[in-house]
Protein backbone atom coordinates (compact mmCIF):
# COMPACT_ATOMS: atom_id res chain seq x y z
CA UNK A 1 0.00 0.00 0.00
CA UNK A 2 2.98 2.30 0.88
CA UNK A 3 4.73 1.52 -2.54
CA UNK A 4 1.23 2.22 -4.56
CA UNK A 5 0.84 5.20 -2.36
CA UNK A 6 4.75 6.45 -3.21
CA UNK A 7 4.51 5.59 -7.03
CA UNK A 8 1.45 7.74 -7.39
CA UNK A 9 2.64 10.61 -5.66
CA UNK A 10 5.83 10.37 -8.20
CA UNK A 11 3.00 10.17 -11.19
CA UNK A 12 1.45 13.71 -9.76
CA UNK A 13 4.80 14.82 -9.78
CA UNK A 14 5.88 13.91 -12.97
CA UNK A 15 2.64 14.86 -14.36
CA UNK A 16 2.98 18.83 -12.40
CA UNK A 17 7.01 19.13 -14.27
CA UNK A 18 5.25 18.22 -17.49
CA UNK A 19 2.36 20.45 -17.31
CA UNK A 20 5.26 23.19 -16.67
CA UNK A 21 7.16 22.55 -19.53
CA UNK A 22 3.64 22.53 -21.51
CA UNK A 23 2.65 25.62 -20.17
CA UNK A 24 6.63 26.86 -20.46
CA UNK A 25 6.39 25.63 -24.40
CA UNK A 26 3.24 27.17 -25.19
CA UNK A 27 4.36 30.71 -24.21
CA UNK A 28 5.51 32.60 -27.64
CA UNK A 29 8.20 35.29 -27.99
CA UNK A 30 7.86 37.68 -30.97
CA UNK A 31 11.17 39.30 -31.89
CA UNK A 32 9.75 43.07 -32.73
CA UNK A 33 12.48 44.95 -35.00
CA UNK A 34 11.93 48.74 -34.70
CA UNK A 35 14.31 51.71 -35.21
CA UNK A 36 16.08 52.59 -32.54
CA UNK A 37 14.44 55.30 -29.97
CA UNK A 38 15.26 57.84 -27.70
CA UNK A 39 15.58 56.74 -24.34
CA UNK A 40 11.98 58.05 -23.48
CA UNK A 41 10.68 56.28 -26.43
CA UNK A 42 12.17 53.24 -25.46
CA UNK A 43 10.72 53.30 -21.97
CA UNK A 44 7.03 53.97 -23.38
CA UNK A 45 7.03 50.98 -25.99
CA UNK A 46 7.99 48.77 -23.09
CA UNK A 47 5.25 49.84 -21.13
CA UNK A 48 3.18 49.13 -24.59
CA UNK A 49 4.58 45.95 -24.52
CA UNK A 50 3.66 44.95 -21.24
CA UNK A 51 0.44 46.02 -21.58
CA UNK A 52 -0.07 43.95 -24.52
CA UNK A 53 1.45 40.55 -22.53
CA UNK A 54 -0.98 41.63 -20.04
CA UNK A 55 -4.14 41.69 -21.93
CA UNK A 56 -2.62 37.89 -24.21
CA UNK A 57 -1.30 35.87 -21.65
CA UNK A 58 1.29 33.46 -23.04
CA UNK A 59 3.04 35.96 -25.80
CA UNK A 60 6.05 37.73 -25.27
CA UNK A 61 7.19 40.60 -27.21
CA UNK A 62 10.98 40.97 -27.36
CA UNK A 63 11.61 44.39 -28.69
CA UNK A 64 14.89 45.21 -30.87
CA UNK A 65 16.26 48.59 -31.50
CA UNK A 66 18.50 48.84 -34.71
CA UNK A 67 19.44 52.27 -35.81
CA UNK A 68 17.55 53.87 -38.84
CA UNK A 69 20.23 54.00 -41.21
CA UNK A 70 21.05 50.21 -40.62
CA UNK A 71 17.97 49.02 -40.47
CA UNK A 72 17.41 47.70 -44.16
CA UNK A 73 20.94 46.46 -44.15
CA UNK A 74 20.47 44.37 -41.17
CA UNK A 75 17.02 43.56 -41.64
CA UNK A 76 17.88 41.70 -45.27
CA UNK A 77 20.73 40.15 -43.75
CA UNK A 78 19.20 38.71 -41.17
CA UNK A 79 16.57 37.44 -43.73
CA UNK A 80 18.84 35.89 -45.55
CA UNK A 81 20.63 34.17 -42.62
CA UNK A 82 19.08 33.04 -39.58
CA UNK A 83 18.16 35.05 -36.59
CA UNK A 84 14.98 36.72 -38.70
CA UNK A 85 12.85 38.55 -36.37
CA UNK A 86 8.92 37.84 -36.49
CA UNK A 87 8.01 40.63 -37.20
CA UNK A 88 9.36 44.64 -37.75
CA UNK A 89 9.06 47.91 -39.43
CA UNK A 90 9.06 48.61 -43.64
CA UNK A 91 9.19 51.72 -45.32
CA UNK A 92 6.51 51.76 -47.84
CA UNK A 93 9.22 51.50 -50.56
CA UNK A 94 10.71 48.24 -49.03
CA UNK A 95 7.21 46.87 -49.34
CA UNK A 96 7.05 45.42 -52.84
CA UNK A 97 11.02 44.14 -52.92
CA UNK A 98 10.84 42.60 -49.86
CA UNK A 99 7.48 40.84 -50.89
CA UNK A 100 8.88 39.96 -53.97
CA UNK A 101 11.72 38.45 -52.49
CA UNK A 102 9.16 36.24 -51.16
CA UNK A 103 10.28 37.35 -47.32
CA UNK A 104 6.55 38.77 -46.12
CA UNK A 105 3.69 37.10 -45.00
CA UNK A 106 0.31 37.86 -46.41
CA UNK A 107 -2.33 39.47 -43.79
CA UNK A 108 -4.62 36.62 -42.73
CA UNK A 109 -8.13 37.16 -43.54
CA UNK A 110 -10.39 38.30 -40.86
CA UNK A 111 -6.73 40.21 -39.40
CA UNK A 112 -7.97 43.92 -39.33
CA UNK A 113 -10.94 45.68 -41.03
CA UNK A 114 -9.45 48.12 -43.79
CA UNK A 115 -12.31 50.27 -43.55
CA UNK A 116 -10.61 51.23 -39.88
CA UNK A 117 -7.81 53.26 -41.83
CA UNK A 118 -7.09 56.10 -44.15
CA UNK A 119 -6.81 54.73 -47.41
CA UNK A 120 -3.72 56.13 -48.28
CA UNK A 121 -2.17 54.75 -45.21
CA UNK A 122 -3.38 51.17 -46.18
CA UNK A 123 -2.62 51.26 -50.01
CA UNK A 124 1.45 51.61 -48.66
CA UNK A 125 0.69 47.98 -47.31
CA UNK A 126 -0.57 46.62 -50.91
CA UNK A 127 1.52 44.69 -53.21
CA UNK A 128 0.14 43.35 -56.06
CA UNK A 129 -3.47 43.52 -55.12
CA UNK A 130 -2.49 41.62 -52.12
CA UNK A 131 -2.56 43.02 -48.32
CA UNK A 132 1.19 42.24 -46.72
CA UNK A 133 0.81 44.51 -43.93
CA UNK A 134 -0.31 46.70 -41.32
CA UNK A 135 -0.16 50.46 -41.34
CA UNK A 136 1.27 51.62 -37.69
CA UNK A 137 2.37 55.59 -38.21
CA UNK A 138 2.80 57.50 -41.30
CA UNK A 139 2.93 61.00 -41.77
CA UNK A 140 2.39 63.76 -45.37
CA UNK A 141 2.99 66.99 -46.57
CA UNK A 142 1.06 70.21 -46.35
CA UNK A 143 1.61 73.93 -47.41
CA UNK A 144 3.88 76.55 -44.59
CA UNK A 145 2.76 79.83 -45.55
CA UNK A 146 4.67 83.17 -43.19
CA UNK A 147 1.76 85.36 -42.26
CA UNK A 148 3.79 88.24 -42.72
CA UNK A 149 3.68 87.95 -46.25
CA UNK A 150 0.25 85.48 -46.93
CA UNK A 151 -2.83 86.20 -44.56
CA UNK A 152 -5.08 83.56 -46.05
CA UNK A 153 -3.52 80.77 -47.32
CA UNK A 154 -4.14 79.63 -51.39
CA UNK A 155 -6.36 76.68 -51.29
CA UNK A 156 -6.00 76.21 -55.32
CA UNK A 157 -3.39 76.33 -57.79
CA UNK A 158 -4.54 79.53 -59.36
CA UNK A 159 -4.89 81.28 -55.81
CA UNK A 160 -1.05 79.26 -55.33
CA UNK A 161 0.04 81.33 -58.28
CA UNK A 162 -1.62 84.50 -57.50
CA UNK A 163 -0.08 84.60 -54.00
CA UNK A 164 3.07 83.92 -55.17
CA UNK A 165 3.43 86.68 -57.59
CA UNK A 166 2.04 89.25 -55.01
CA UNK A 167 4.71 88.25 -53.11
CA UNK A 168 7.56 88.96 -55.13
CA UNK A 169 6.36 91.47 -56.60
CA UNK A 170 5.92 93.63 -53.65
CA UNK A 171 8.71 92.02 -52.03
CA UNK A 172 11.73 91.55 -54.83
CA UNK A 173 13.94 90.43 -52.08
CA UNK A 174 11.40 87.08 -51.10
CA UNK A 175 10.39 84.31 -52.99
CA UNK A 176 6.97 83.24 -53.38
CA UNK A 177 7.23 79.37 -52.99
CA UNK A 178 10.38 77.41 -52.03
CA UNK A 179 10.12 74.90 -54.75
CA UNK A 180 11.29 71.23 -54.50
CA UNK A 181 14.16 70.39 -56.49
CA UNK A 182 15.07 67.55 -58.66
CA UNK A 183 15.70 65.02 -56.22
CA UNK A 184 14.24 62.23 -54.46
CA UNK A 185 12.28 64.25 -51.83
CA UNK A 186 11.27 66.41 -54.67
CA UNK A 187 9.86 63.68 -56.38
CA UNK A 188 8.40 62.43 -53.98
CA UNK A 189 6.31 65.59 -53.46
CA UNK A 190 5.56 65.64 -57.31
CA UNK A 191 3.39 62.90 -57.30
CA UNK A 192 0.85 64.65 -54.68
CA UNK A 193 0.33 67.15 -57.52
CA UNK A 194 -0.20 65.25 -60.06
CA UNK A 195 -3.08 62.94 -57.78
CA UNK A 196 -4.26 66.39 -57.15
CA UNK A 197 -4.92 66.89 -60.86
CA UNK A 198 -6.68 63.86 -61.26
CA UNK A 199 -3.56 61.83 -62.34
CA UNK A 200 -1.42 58.67 -61.70
CA UNK A 201 1.79 58.03 -62.00
CA UNK A 202 1.35 54.46 -63.08
CA UNK A 203 -1.20 51.89 -64.66
CA UNK A 204 0.28 48.68 -62.95
CA UNK A 205 -2.30 46.56 -64.58
CA UNK A 206 -1.14 47.56 -68.12
CA UNK A 207 2.62 48.30 -67.20
CA UNK A 208 2.31 51.96 -68.29
CA UNK A 209 3.52 54.79 -67.26
CA UNK A 210 1.25 57.26 -66.20
CA UNK A 211 2.96 60.34 -64.55
CA UNK A 212 3.63 61.75 -68.41
CA UNK A 213 0.04 62.34 -69.05
CA UNK A 214 -1.65 65.66 -68.82
CA UNK A 215 -2.45 65.52 -65.60
CA UNK A 216 1.48 65.12 -65.22
CA UNK A 217 2.42 67.57 -67.13
CA UNK A 218 -0.16 70.27 -65.24
CA UNK A 219 2.18 69.20 -62.21
CA UNK A 220 4.93 70.14 -63.41
CA UNK A 221 4.04 72.82 -65.37
CA UNK A 222 2.44 74.49 -62.07
CA UNK A 223 5.93 74.18 -60.68
CA UNK A 224 7.67 75.70 -63.81
CA UNK A 225 5.16 78.40 -63.74
CA UNK A 226 5.57 79.28 -59.88
CA UNK A 227 9.70 79.33 -60.59
CA UNK A 228 9.06 82.46 -62.71
CA UNK A 229 8.16 84.38 -58.92
CA UNK A 230 10.24 81.55 -56.62
CA UNK A 231 13.78 82.16 -58.30
CA UNK A 232 16.58 79.98 -57.20
CA UNK A 233 18.71 82.80 -56.35
CA UNK A 234 17.02 83.55 -53.24
CA UNK A 235 15.77 79.92 -52.17
CA UNK A 236 18.93 78.21 -52.67
CA UNK A 237 19.44 79.63 -49.33
CA UNK A 238 19.53 76.79 -46.52
CA UNK A 239 16.24 77.12 -44.98
CA UNK A 240 15.01 79.65 -47.06
CA UNK A 241 11.20 79.45 -45.35
CA UNK A 242 12.30 79.00 -42.58
CA UNK A 243 14.50 82.52 -42.96
CA UNK A 244 12.11 84.53 -43.71
CA UNK A 245 13.20 84.28 -47.77
CA UNK A 246 10.28 82.82 -48.85
CA UNK A 247 6.24 83.30 -48.05
CA UNK A 248 5.61 79.33 -48.87
CA UNK A 249 6.89 75.70 -48.75
CA UNK A 250 5.26 72.39 -48.67
CA UNK A 251 6.85 70.24 -45.83
CA UNK A 252 6.25 68.26 -43.58
CA UNK A 253 5.34 67.93 -39.77
CA UNK A 254 8.91 68.06 -39.08
CA UNK A 255 8.77 71.35 -39.85
CA UNK A 256 6.39 72.61 -37.34
CA UNK A 257 8.08 71.55 -34.51
CA UNK A 258 11.84 72.63 -35.73
CA UNK A 259 10.65 76.21 -37.00
CA UNK A 260 8.55 76.17 -33.11
CA UNK A 261 11.95 75.33 -31.46
CA UNK A 262 14.71 76.94 -33.93
CA UNK A 263 12.71 80.22 -35.15
CA UNK A 264 10.19 80.72 -32.57
CA UNK A 265 10.15 84.58 -34.27
CA UNK A 266 8.56 83.26 -37.62
CA UNK A 267 4.81 83.96 -37.32
CA UNK A 268 3.55 80.70 -39.65
CA UNK A 269 0.13 78.64 -40.46
CA UNK A 270 -0.08 75.55 -42.38
CA UNK A 271 -3.21 74.60 -44.59
CA UNK A 272 -3.65 71.60 -46.59
CA UNK A 273 -2.19 71.69 -50.22
CA UNK A 274 -3.72 73.66 -52.80
CA UNK A 275 -5.42 71.59 -55.07
CA UNK A 276 -6.60 70.96 -58.97
CA UNK A 277 -9.00 69.04 -58.71
CA UNK A 278 -8.43 67.04 -55.96
CA UNK A 279 -7.56 67.01 -52.51
CA UNK A 280 -4.34 65.06 -52.62
CA UNK A 281 -0.73 64.81 -50.20
CA UNK A 282 2.18 62.09 -50.60
CA UNK A 283 2.71 59.85 -48.03
CA UNK A 284 5.40 58.21 -45.88
CA UNK A 285 6.06 56.05 -42.69
CA UNK A 286 6.04 52.60 -41.00
CA UNK A 287 4.59 49.56 -41.65
CA UNK A 288 3.97 46.64 -39.46
CA UNK A 289 4.99 43.32 -41.60
CA UNK A 290 5.44 39.43 -40.45
CA UNK A 291 8.19 38.33 -41.86
CA UNK A 292 8.01 34.66 -44.22
CA UNK A 293 10.24 32.81 -41.41
CA UNK A 294 8.48 33.82 -38.58
CA UNK A 295 8.66 31.66 -35.78
CA UNK A 296 5.08 32.45 -33.99
CA UNK A 297 3.40 34.27 -36.79
CA UNK A 298 -0.18 34.52 -35.34
CA UNK A 299 1.41 36.19 -32.15
CA UNK A 300 2.86 38.90 -34.68
CA UNK A 301 -0.24 39.51 -36.72
CA UNK A 302 -2.08 39.99 -32.79
CA UNK A 303 0.86 42.76 -31.81
CA UNK A 304 0.56 44.69 -35.13
CA UNK A 305 -3.02 44.73 -34.87
CA UNK A 306 -2.62 46.02 -31.21
CA UNK A 307 -0.26 48.45 -32.32
CA UNK A 308 -2.66 49.55 -34.97
CA UNK A 309 -5.78 49.29 -32.83
CA UNK A 310 -8.27 52.55 -32.59
CA UNK A 311 -7.54 51.72 -28.79
CA UNK A 312 -3.34 51.71 -28.92
CA UNK A 313 -2.25 53.32 -32.46
CA UNK A 314 -2.67 56.75 -31.18
CA UNK A 315 -0.76 56.20 -28.22
CA UNK A 316 2.59 54.33 -30.43
CA UNK A 317 2.28 57.16 -33.03
CA UNK A 318 2.78 59.84 -29.88
CA UNK A 319 5.92 57.61 -28.36
CA UNK A 320 7.05 57.64 -31.81
CA UNK A 321 6.75 61.17 -33.53
CA UNK A 322 4.46 59.96 -36.62
CA UNK A 323 1.10 59.90 -36.84
CA UNK A 324 -1.82 57.65 -36.37
CA UNK A 325 -3.23 55.86 -39.26
CA UNK A 326 -6.37 54.22 -37.60
CA UNK A 327 -9.23 56.37 -38.24
CA UNK A 328 -11.20 56.27 -35.21
CA UNK A 329 -7.49 56.78 -33.04
CA UNK A 330 -6.67 59.53 -34.94
CA UNK A 331 -9.28 61.54 -33.04
CA UNK A 332 -7.61 60.54 -29.56
CA UNK A 333 -4.20 61.64 -30.44
CA UNK A 334 -2.65 64.78 -28.71
CA UNK A 335 -2.03 65.88 -31.80
CA UNK A 336 -5.20 66.43 -32.77
CA UNK A 337 -5.12 69.33 -29.74
CA UNK A 338 -2.48 71.12 -32.10
CA UNK A 339 -4.20 73.56 -34.69
CA UNK A 340 -1.09 73.03 -37.12
CA UNK A 341 -0.60 69.02 -36.48
CA UNK A 342 -4.69 68.56 -37.11
CA UNK A 343 -3.75 69.93 -40.40
CA UNK A 344 -1.84 67.41 -41.36
CA UNK A 345 -4.30 64.71 -39.45
CA UNK A 346 -6.28 66.02 -42.09
CA UNK A 347 -4.48 65.95 -45.02
CA UNK A 348 -3.75 62.18 -44.68
CA UNK A 349 -6.87 61.62 -45.20
CA UNK A 350 -5.96 62.24 -49.18
CA UNK A 351 -2.58 61.22 -48.95
CA UNK A 352 -2.00 58.72 -51.66
CA UNK A 353 0.86 55.50 -51.56
CA UNK A 354 3.69 55.77 -54.05
CA UNK A 355 3.70 52.68 -56.69
CA UNK A 356 4.60 49.43 -54.93
CA UNK A 357 7.10 48.51 -57.22
CA UNK A 358 10.55 47.08 -56.47
CA UNK A 359 12.18 49.45 -58.46
CA UNK A 360 10.01 52.77 -57.60
CA UNK A 361 12.93 53.66 -55.42
CA UNK A 362 15.15 54.32 -58.69
CA UNK A 363 12.43 55.57 -60.57
CA UNK A 364 11.68 58.30 -57.81
CA UNK A 365 15.17 59.63 -57.09
CA UNK A 366 17.14 59.20 -60.61
CA UNK A 367 14.20 59.09 -63.47
CA UNK A 368 11.78 61.54 -61.98
CA UNK A 369 14.05 64.08 -60.13
CA UNK A 370 15.65 64.54 -63.46
CA UNK A 371 12.73 65.24 -64.72
CA UNK A 372 12.25 67.52 -62.55
CA UNK A 373 15.70 69.08 -62.53
CA UNK A 374 14.92 69.58 -66.47
CA UNK A 375 11.39 70.37 -66.78
CA UNK A 376 11.35 73.04 -64.27
CA UNK A 377 14.67 74.50 -64.13
CA UNK A 378 15.95 73.51 -67.31
CA UNK A 379 14.97 74.59 -70.76
CA UNK A 380 13.08 71.63 -71.42
CA UNK A 381 9.53 71.63 -71.72
CA UNK A 382 7.16 69.66 -68.91
CA UNK A 383 5.93 67.72 -71.68
CA UNK A 384 9.31 66.62 -73.09
CA UNK A 385 10.88 66.22 -69.86
CA UNK A 386 8.08 63.82 -68.32
CA UNK A 387 8.23 61.62 -71.69
CA UNK A 388 11.74 61.18 -71.43
CA UNK A 389 11.43 60.69 -67.80
CA UNK A 390 8.57 57.83 -69.04
CA UNK A 391 11.02 56.10 -71.18
CA UNK A 392 13.26 55.25 -68.75
CA UNK A 393 11.27 54.60 -65.99
CA UNK A 394 9.38 51.71 -68.61
CA UNK A 395 12.84 50.22 -69.18
CA UNK A 396 14.04 50.84 -65.19
CA UNK A 397 11.02 49.20 -64.07
CA UNK A 398 11.02 46.21 -67.13
CA UNK A 399 7.96 47.34 -69.39
CA UNK A 400 9.74 48.02 -72.33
Amino acid sequence: MRIATALFALALAATACGGEGAQEAATQTVDFWYYQPTPDQAVKVKQLAKDFESANPGIKIKLTEVPKDDYNTKLATALNGSGAPDAGYLDQPQMARFAGGGQLAEVPAGTTDEADYYPGALGTNKVAGKLMGIPLQQTTVVLFYNKQYVQTPPTTWDELIAASEKVHREHPNVAGVSLPKGDGFGAWIFSAFVASAGGTMVDETAKKITFNDPQGQEALGLWRTLLTSSPRKITNTDQAFQKGLAAMTFSGPWDVLGIREQFPQLKFGVSLLPKKLEEASTIGGDNGVVFSKADNPDAAWKWLKFLSSAEHNAQYADITGNFPVNKKAAATSTLAGDPDMKIVIQQLESARPRPALTEWIKVNDDVLAKAIEDGVDGDTSPADALNAAATRAAKVLGWS
